[in-house]
């Protein structure tokens, strides 16, 4: 019998890809570098997850476009919002594409919560990005992802990253080509001051809460680490969501 999340977050660290210490960088976006704005309409909505702060510098705005079934927006803070903009209950991950137990996640579990939640309207999921080190293309593809947002296609991108080895640029705009994706844009994008400074937001906000190691998740406010079982985080979602409907009577 699996023992419940609450008791095994040493086995969930044993799950995860463990983070190296960020490098300090200063740099600011180029306020004239507009790739990420270029592909659609922007409007203002809240970008907080419950029970956490968007870190300083990350303003609130998205980008709408359908993925499929599921609704798609690129937050202020380059985060990527799939979901009922509308849904009780946010599950937030900080993940990474090289990451096995990060891919699992996607490839496994992450369509069963589709079925169970965000079709359904009860649950959206925003998707961080946090790069490693040692994975010398490992920026370049959360940038593609990012920039691929940004013509509605985050999602897409972020599939095809985990299931194809190659996550260079090149890689990258090549994937957009199937994707239909505007390549000009897209290259303008992975290169632009604008588009380092959101991942850089990424990452100074998973350093604010304490994230070390991929995947790790928030949901309601409480963190838990590497790679769950289904029904452990099925089981996480459902409570959530019933305290939710009690508290609104």
């Amino acid at each position: 019998m699996r023992k419940p999340l609450l008791t095994i977050s040493i086995l969930f660290a044993l799950s995860a890809c463990t983070l190296p210490v960020r490098p300090t960088d200063d740099s600011s976006a180029d306020s004239s570098a507009a790739a990420l704005s270029s592909a659609t309409r922007i409007s203002s909505v809240p970008s907080a997850i419950e029970g956490e702060e968007v870190g300083e510098g990350a303003p609130a705005t998205e980008e709408a476009t359908e993925t499929g079934a599921l609704m798609e927006r690129l937050l202020g803070t380059g985060v990527v919002e799939v979901g009922s903009a509308s849904a009780p209950l946010t599950l937030l991950i900080f993940t990474e594409h090289h990451c096995s137990y990060c891919r699992q996640f996607m490839t496994e579990l992450f369509p069963r919560l589709k079925t169970d939640f965000l079709d359904k309207g009860t649950l959206k999921m925003n998707i961080a990005m946090l790069p490693l080190q040692k994975y010398p293309a490992s920026r370049e593809a959360a940038l593609g992802m990012i920039c691929s947002a940004a013509q509605g296609q985050g999602l897409a991108m972020h599939q095809i990253l985990f299931i194809n080895p190659n996550k260079g640029t090149d890689a990258i705009l090549s994937y957009a080509t199937e994707l239909k994706l505007d390549t000009k844009i897209l290259r303008e994008c992975l290169g632009s001051a604008r588009a380092k400074a959101l991942l850089e937001t990424q990452e100074t906000w998973a350093q604010s809460l304490g994230v070390s190691v991929v995947p790790s998740f928030f949901l309601s406010g409480e963190k838990f680490i590497g790679l769950p079982y289904y029904p452990d985080l099925k089981g996480r979602i459902e409570e959530a969501l019933k305290n939710i409907a009690e508290q609104r009577g």
